[in-house]
């Protein structure tokens, strides 16, 4: 029993990914979230690369990260290789980036979603040997 249960929870993580990072590339699902993407990426490439020197285009840091969570969504979709360790740990790294840069930027309401996937990535991330992410 616990296999169809697990199998479902990580399918609708990654699916919550592939939705997010469809939404950052283009406005194929949801326009509005698009534009929202859109503008908030422009504070996330001051947070990070900006505080350091570096400058990067919002839209392509916006794209770079639409891609990286499309990618892990799928490794986590097709099975149990060493990618999904990769994917849950690269998951974990952007998610925390966001929350914190929502959080720098003083929007700490639009931090929620990212919260929620923080814990649930966090979940696949936690157990005993780091192997929920593994199905059996």
């Amino acid at each position: 029993m616990a296999f169809p249960i697990r199998r479902l929870f990580v399918v609708t993580v990654a699916v919550f990914y592939i939705y997010l990072g469809i939404n950052k590339v283009s406005p194929m699902l949801n326009p509005g979230l698009h534009k929202e993407f859109d503008s908030a990426f422009v504070g996330h490439a001051k947070v990070f690369p900006g505080r350091i020197g570096i400058k990067i285009e919002p839209d392509l840091f916006r794209f770079a990260f639409g891609i990286a969570e499309i990618v892990s969504g799928v490794f986590l979709v097709l099975g149990e290789t060493v990618w999904c360790v990769y994917a849950v740990y690269s998951l974990l790294l952007m998610t925390t980036f966001t929350c914190l840069s929502y959080y720098t930027q003083g929007e700490t309401n639009k931090c929620i979603p990212y919260l929620v996937g923080l814990s649930l990535t966090s979940v696949l991330a936690s157990g005993t040997d780091i192997r929920h992410w593994k199905y059996e």
